[in-house]
């Protein structure tokens, strides 16, 4: 078994990185099982409009039907599997494939096939479908044959999440940055602020976070304390390991910001009107994760998404979405360079640090190190990942 070459406590061996069994079986053990982030609603506002979200070998379309509702579907025609739409996003009246122009309509269906044997069954070769749940707007998909459920997520910060007003946002921006290092660690990244201090110092001017760990805490003690019992406080931590069977992981946090500060800008003050049904700033940032890959940050007046997708098994994406009010207006309401200031200005840095942490990895003379108190997260994601590569092969769409 390969947990037998894991320590708990410890950086992963270096296998972990570099080896394309292992990648194999994260690709089928967590990506073709667990619910995954695509984009968000206001992304297709016409009939038609698709965009398509793409990892490892797999591509799938995300698309407006003619009913205004949003469907999934496996990029592959099928007939002989070429890809049907090559371009990252568009308009499409019809599916059709380039190689043949077998068609489909925006459900899926196949309407279109030349000289196909008497006995050629059209229902029977429509698109595959992914299975898509709507949170707000954010656009959730798994290729899962029996997706985890988001159930318990869903009861849970139903309320808090109402406060934030999930169904009255829109995509403001959204920049991918490439990433030349294996996905995980760019995830071991993000759940760590241990590099923080030393790191990014733009990021320590705007969250408390960013300070002595100890002082921290008591601030985070004190904030909580008078906020007791609002569920925009709330705490759940029902990720990785501590997330119920058969259920998707979880996690909601509320951190103070540093002291005046009301948002992730440059200079600390407001970045677009106030999300929701809040009414003021409380100087404080939510922590949303949903699922092992997804991690929102929510400030009072806009939300950040990271997302974090493997292309090979040295080779990552880090996408980044900032999301507004719906009816924010951009240079009246918000300014787009404050509102992606601080995470655009981290994420450079961090691509730097993770590749410089791959090119580490790879010398011979690696070996796992100790985690320090502050990187507990980061353990508690190298347990469940261990404990998930060992797992039964993913039940992904076939």
């Amino acid at each position: 078994m390969l947990k037998d070459n894991y320590k708990s406590g410890y950086s992963l061996n270096q296998i972990y990185y570099k080896d394309e069994s292992i990648y194999n079986l994260e690709i089928n053990n967590i990506f073709h099982k667990h619910w995954l982030f695509a984009g968000h609603t206001s992304q297709l506002q016409d009939i038609g409009d698709y965009f398509l979200y793409e990892f490892a070998d797999e591509s799938i379309i995300i698309i407006l039907n003619k009913n205004n509702q949003i469907k999934a579907h496996i990029n592959v025609c099928r007939h002989r599997g070429s890809k049907i739409c090559l371009d990252k996003e568009g308009n499409k009246n019809l599916l059709t494939c380039p190689y043949h122009a077998w068609s489909y309509d925006l459900d899926g269906a196949l309407i279109s096939a030349r000289d196909m044997p008497s006995d050629f069954k059209f229902e029977h070769n429509n698109l595959m479908s992914v299975h898509l749940e709507l949170i707000g707007g954010f656009i959730f998909i798994s290729l899962s044959k029996k997706p985890l459920s988001l159930n318990n997520f869903k009861s849970d910060l139903n309320e808090t999440l109402e406060l934030f007003g999930l169904d009255s946002l829109k995509l403001a921006m959204h920049k991918s940055f490439s990433i030349p290092a294996n996905w995980k660690l760019a995830v071991e990244n993000y759940n760590e602020c241990y590099h923080c201090v030393p790191s990014h110092k733009e990021f320590s001017q705007i969250h408390m976070m960013g300070t002595d760990n100890k002082i921290f805490n008591i601030r985070k003690d004190e904030y909580l304390k008078l906020n007791k019992n609002n569920p925009k406080y709330a705490q759940f931590n029902c990720f990785y390991d501590n997330a119920e069977p058969g259920q998707e992981g979880y996690q909601y946090d509320r951190n103070p910001l540093k002291p005046g500060i009301c948002s992730g800008t440059l200079n600390g003050e407001a970045a677009a009107p106030l999300l929701g049904k809040l009414t003021e700033y409380d100087y404080g940032a939510s922590e949303l994760m949903i699922g092992p890959l997804m991690f929102f940050l929510i400030y009072d007046d806009h939300i950040v998404g990271y997302r974090f997708t493997p292309l090979s098994v040295d080779n990552c994406v880090c996408d980044i979405f900032w999301m507004v009010r719906d009816d924010a207006v951009e240079n009246i309401d918000y300014n787009i360079n404050n509102l992606t200031w601080l995470w655009n200005t981290t994420t450079v840095a961090d691509t730097t640090i993770i590749m410089n942490n791959q090119k580490g990895i790879n010398s011979k003379f690696y070996s796992p190190g100790r985690l320090s108190l502050m990187e507990n997260f980061q353990k508690n994601f190298l347990d469940w990942y261990i404990k998930t590569i060992n797992s039964n092969k993913g039940d992904y769409i076939e």
